[in-house]
């Protein structure tokens, strides 16, 4: 007769479980936080193609990104940002008044005048007092906010799908990448 006598450490099984599961979590942290920078940027490209004529780098600097840790797989991307004076959108004074290109095309804003302040401050303005007032008292004009220019269904859509489209690519990559890695 055989006696087989077989002993089992689950210690080091449990803890080469405890690294593939590490490994995979550090790998979807990563895929998440590369994703939300490629959103952002989609964002940036999304708003410019609906005609809205804002830099780049203002959308990019209004959001704020919230990154995945291992303990929250949660991404936050927030973009904050009031409204953008309207001499950020090409204005140009003309005869009439003030040519802008808030969106799709230049526009004239009639009776709208170019004004650089005393502390160096330059706005689109026109006079708020009606019609035949005085000279005083003038406003500033402003154009959309950042915020309100992602909230275009065109906007959403296209981040959606982008997000849609590389995160499992993104994270395919990681785990590919962690596995190569031991």
């Amino acid at each position: 007769m055989i006696d087989l006598n077989v002993k089992f450490d689950g210690r080091e099984v449990m803890a080469a479980l405890d690294s593939l599961v590490a490994n995979q979590k550090k790998a979807v942290v990563r895929a998440l936080n590369k994703t939300a920078e490629q959103a952002r940027t989609e964002a940036s490209r999304a708003v410019r193609d609906e005609g809205y004529n804002i830099k780049a780098s203002a959308i990019k600097r209004s959001f704020s990104i919230q990154r995945a840790t291992g303990n929250t797989l949660l991404v936050t991307l927030r973009a904050t940002g009031a409204p953008i004076a309207v001499i950020n959108y090409g204005a140009r004074q003309i005869g009439s008044g003030v040519s802008v290109n808030v969106k799709t095309g230049r526009k004239v804003l009639k009776h709208a005048f170019i004004v650089s302040m005393k502390n160096g401050h330059k706005g689109v303005f026109v006079r708020s007092g009606g019609k035949g007032s005085k000279r005083l008292p003038i406003k500033e004009l402003y154009g959309p906010s950042i915020p309100t220019a992602l909230g275009n269904d065109v906007v959403e859509k296209a981040i959606m799908a982008k997000i849609r489209q590389k995160f499992p690519q993104i994270l395919a990559h990681e785990l590919a990448f962690l596995q190569v890695g031991k």
